[in-house]
Formats: C-alpha cells, sequence, structure tokens
C-alpha cells in the first residue's frame, strides 16, 4: 500500500509505520516514518544496531521515542559520525555517555589542530602519536 508523506508523519497507527518501514527502500517515506514520534522504540534500535552512518539511521538517533541503552551504545562505537552526533542531542540520551563521547571529540579535535598549526615537521609526528596514543588509553581502543 502506498502511504502519503503527510500520512506517515502523524499517524499514531503503528502497523503503517512498520509496514511502511518493512519495506524499506531509503526515501522520504521512510525517513518520516523513523522521525514519527509514534515509531515503536523496536524499529528504532533495529534500525540502529545495524551499525550505518546514513540519513536514515540519524533520524532514528533523532527520535524522541529511541531508547536510551541503544544512544549510549551508538556512542559508545566512538564515532565522530552524524547518528553520533544526533544521538548525544535526544535528550533520552545518558548523561555520562554524553559527556564521555563529546571529550573524546573534543580530544579528537586537539589532534586535528595540532596537524593544521604545525605541519611537515619531525616533532610534529612525534607528537602527535604521544597525543594519539594517550587518547587511545584514555577511551580504551
Amino acid at each position: 500500500m502506498k502511504y502519503t508523506r503527510d500520512l506517515i508523519r502523524t499517524t499514531n497507527d503503528t502497523k503503517i509505520i512498520i509496514d511502511v518501514l518493512s519495506n524499506i527502500k531509503y526515501n522520504s517515506v521512510s525517513w518520516y516514518a523513523v522521525r514519527n514520534p509514534n515509531c515503536p522504540p523496536e524499529i528504532l534500535v533495529e534500525i540502529l544496531k545495524k551499525g550505518k552512518n546514513n540519513s536514515l539511521s540519524s533520524c532514528a538517533a533523532k527520535n524522541p521515542n529511541c531508547p536510551p541503552e541503544i544512544l549510549a551504545e551508538i556512542l559508545e562505537r566512538k564515532s565522530d559520525d552524524d547518528v553520533s552526533y544526533c544521538a548525544s542531542k535526544n535528550p533520552n540520551c545518558p548523561k555520562n555517555s554524553k559527556i564521555k563521547w563529546e571529550n573524546m571529540i573534543d580530544d579528537i579535535g586537539k589532534i586535528e589542530d595540532y596537524f593544521v598549526h604545525h605541519p611537515n615537521s619531525l616533532s610534529t609526528v612525534i607528537e602527535a602519536q604521544k597525543m594519539i596514543s594517550e587518547v587511545l588509553v584514555k577511551y580504551k581502543y
């Protein structure tokens, strides 16, 4: 059955949402279904467990019906991607997971900044290796 974006965006009928997402073609109708606050949490978890960094996963991570456990799991992947960013901004995201992820991203940013300001020197490479080693130990990579 074909559904309109407006219906998918506003429906309270989880059967319609599940029907749309069971035939995922990664189109805008699927995105509206995942954005719908009535989208069942288990569907959001199923999408996010696939570990893809795509628009559908980002929409799932933004959904207010997304369980805190999967949001924490996303941030524990230690990725600096759109899905992680969306998970960190979800009000359901556990505060400790969010803080740890944000600190890690800040530390990685410091390494990137060091390379930008100290290009093409042996001391840059040595200092960067030290910084990277510290981040790897700190975040248990």
